[in-house]
């Protein structure tokens, strides 16, 4: 039977995830709720479907999700719907659609078909030049739209992997002195705005009821939880409109204002949980193929959380990274699901 296969804790823990991005907009924001529960019954779907594929699919024809990841993402730049400044969206149907959250789950199939060829070592220069060139094609064109939210997701992502591949220590040393070198060239490609975020984090006071409100207002509501929180639907921040986007990028701190230092323990339980399993399951993969896809997927959700969190308590830029699972939006919901499903699907044997 399918059903016995799949694997019990994945089905089980991105529906307590959901549960506590849902009853925090339940509580905040009824309508979005609603509409948010809808995409994960669509994604859940999506979800299982996939676990159903078997993994040499995957491995076989990365090509047929790769290429088309390229003529969409091609179409963004192009075409794209502004939004939050940046055009990273497009229509399709009466879905409004961000791209480049399922550039992820094309980018993992592909360098994880690319790293596990066994022609060639790692280390090879021209299985590199593959791999680098097959990436950076896909972080460039987010890149531009720009996004530079998922741009950071991506590009841990592949450094991720690689590293757990066990490339040459030598790269990453090249790889962060080529960083170094670009650091003041990229700093003038940066838009005002993200500017002035990088420069507000180093120094709050900067701007307090302007580009440091978004935090400083995000900090209070963390604050203001206390052991216990204000309790359901109590949350003066976020009901007061006093928080900014609290169902997306600062669901976190409007969670932590109601439930308190108590929900705030009980959460990071369950995601840690959630991440260190994840880092099993790749360790105990029975091919290479398997634990570099599901090792890439751990560095998508530990990336996310831990950028998404810090970014909550003041303690990292805001970048517009969203909390899988937790924060509202149907393209983050959905492949964030569909990443499991590649997961459960490299789970079976």
């Amino acid at each position: 039977m399918f059903a016995r296969k799949l694997n019990k804790p994945l089905l089980i823990l991105p529906i307590l995830l959901f549960s506590i991005g849902y009853i925090t907009l339940k509580s905040t924001h009824k309508e979005l709720a609603v509409h948010q529960l809808f995409y994960f019954i669509l994604g859940y779907i999506f979800y299982i479907l996939i676990s159903a594929i078997p993994s040499e699919f995957f491995s076989k024809y990365w090509k047929a999700f790769y290429i088309p990841t390229i003529v969409i993402l091609l179409i963004t730049v192009l075409l794209g719907i502004e939004k939050y400044g940046s055009s990273s969206w497009i229509k399709i149907g009466i879905f409004v659609v961000q791209p480049s959250e399922f550039a992820k789950i094309s980018l993992i199939i592909t360098l994880a078909a690319l790293i596990s060829t066994n022609t060639e070592s790692i280390n090879s220069a021209r299985k590199m030049l593959n791999i680098s060139f097959s990436s950076l094609i896909v972080i460039i064109m987010v890149l531009v739209q720009p996004d530079l939210g998922s741009t950071l997701v991506l590009f841990i992502v592949v450094i991720g992997m690689l590293f757990y591949s066990g490339l040459s220590k030598y790269f990453f040393i090249g790889v962060f002195i080529v960083l170094g070198l670009l650091s003041s060239p990229f700093w003038h490609l940066l838009q005002d705005y993200q500017k002035k975020r990088v420069l507000v984090f180093l120094n709050p006071s900067l701007d307090i009821l302007g580009a440091g409100y978004n935090v400083t207002q995000s900090v209070i509501a963390i604050g203001s939880g206390g052991l216990m929180g204000k309790g359901f639907e109590m949350g003066s921040q976020s009901h007061l409109g006093y928080l900014p986007v609290f169902w997306t990028d600062f669901i976190f701190a409007s969670f932590a204002e109601e439930w308190g230092f108590v929900g705030i323990l009980i959460f990071n339980l369950i995601y840690v949980f959630f991440l260190i399993y994840l880092l099993y399951l790749s360790n105990h993969a029975n091919s290479t193929f398997k634990s570099v896809v599901i090792i890439g997927v751990f560095f998508v959700f530990l990336f996310q959380y831990l950028v998404n969190v810090g970014m909550n308590m003041g303690m990292l830029p805001v970048t517009g990274i969203t909390l899988p699972f937790i924060s509202y939006g149907g393209s983050s919901l959905l492949s964030s699901l569909i990443l499991l499903g590649l997961v459960q699907s490299m789970n079976k044997k």
